[in-house]
C-alpha cells in the first residue's frame, strides 16, 4: 500500500503527526484528520454493540460514537476519560490515554509494517527518538466497524 510520506494527498503541505498513547502503546495520526481533544465527557453506553464501542458522548449537542483504541487493537482496556474527536463525516471519537507530542515530517522516519492481523487498521509506522508509532487507518477502522455491526 502506497503512502504519501511528504504531503497531504494533492497538496503540497508538510503532514503534522499527533503521537498519543492508547493503553500502553503509542499510535500516531495525521493531525488533520482530528477536530478537537475532550477530556472528562460523559459517555452514554449503547446497547448491542462491539465491546470496543463504549456508547457516544456529546459534543456541542451533536453525538459521536466512542471506540475505546485498546480495546479495538486487543489490548486492557484502561479508564481513561480522554477522548478525539475525528474530523470526518462519521461522528466517531477515539478514546485515548494521552497525547504525547507533535511532529512534522522532516522530523520522523517512515517505516512499513510487516503483514500481520492488524495490518489494515495502520498505513505504516512514524520513528523519532528510539519511538515507533504505528500510523492509525481511520479507513480500516471503520471497514472492521462496519463488519462487527453488520455480525450483530
Amino acid at each position: 500500500m502506497g503512502y504519501n510520506v511528504g504531503m497531504n494527498e494533492g497538496e503540497n503541505a508538510p503532514v503534522t503527526w499527533l503521537v498519543f498513547r492508547s493503553g500502553g502503546e503509542n499510535l500516531a495520526i495525521e493531525s488533520s484528520e482530528v477536530r478537537e481533544i475532550l477530556r472528562n465527557n460523559e459517555i452514554y453506553p449503547l446497547p448491542f454493540m462491539p465491546a470496543y464501542i463504549k456508547g457516544v458522548l456529546n459534543s456541542y449537542g451533536d453525538p459521536y460514537a466512542v471506540v475505546d483504541m485498546a480495546q479495538f487493537l486487543g489490548n486492557e482496556s484502561p479508564d481513561d476519560r480522554m477522548f478525539m474527536i475525528l474530523n470526518n463525516e462519521n461522528n466517531f471519537a477515539l478514546r485515548i490515554t494521552d497525547i504525547q507530542e507533535f511532529h512534522s515530517n522532516a522530523d520522523v522516519t517512515m517505516k512499513n509494517l510487516s503483514d500481520s492481523s492488524e495490518s489494515s487498521y495502520f498505513t505504516g509506522a512514524i520513528t523519532f527518538d528510539d519511538v515507533t508509532a504505528p500510523i492509525l487507518s481511520i479507513k480500516g477502522i471503520l471497514e472492521r466497524i462496519k463488519a462487527d455491526l453488520e455480525r450483530k
